[in-house]
């Protein structure tokens, strides 16, 4: 079997998480001094959405749907995920990552991750109010997760 070159990539997953009210789940990245959406690194052997599986049972421990399903056609499991994007990261490289939305089927008041990382639901409206301080690509896809799971 052939190796994967890693190079100076890390390979992601993340996922948007809204309940039914429309609010989407966050976590402050102190290094990056912002909201981001939950997540982490691929580990070796595991598939997109197995990595996320983990990531969300490790960080906050609620029960979620994904919104993309996936399907076999002949031999072949088709994954669908809302988008792929690379990123920039300064000090750690490029982050190929995966972009997952789910519907979260049970949550309760959680205040930070396994690593002591603030969580936070937001609201459409606190997305738009803070927008100016997040990441461009972070409240378009908050938003555009509150839209899809809310039919809008």
């Amino acid at each position: 079997m052939a190796e994967i070159n890693w190079g100076n990539k890390c390979w992601m997953v993340v996922i948007y998480l809204v309940r039914d009210d429309g609010k989407v789940l966050l976590h402050w990245n102190k290094n990056m001094n912002t909201w981001i959406p939950v997540g982490g690194h691929i580990e070796v052997g595991e598939t997109p959405r197995e990595a996320i599986r983990r990531e969300i049972k490790e960080e906050t421990e609620f029960d979620f749907d994904f919104l993309e399903n996936s399907e076999i056609q002949g031999n072949s499991k088709i994954i669908k995920f809302h988008r792929f994007q690379i990123d920039t990261v300064p000090h750690h490289n490029h982050h190929m990552t995966f972009v997952f939305v789910g519907k979260c089927k049970e949550y309760f008041e959680k205040q930070g991750t396994d690593k002591g990382e603030k969580l936070k639901w937001f609201s459409k409206d606190e997305i738009l109010e803070i927008k100016e301080d997040m990441i461009e690509s972070v409240w378009k896809v908050a938003l555009e997760a509150i839209y899809k799971t809310q039919g809008i």
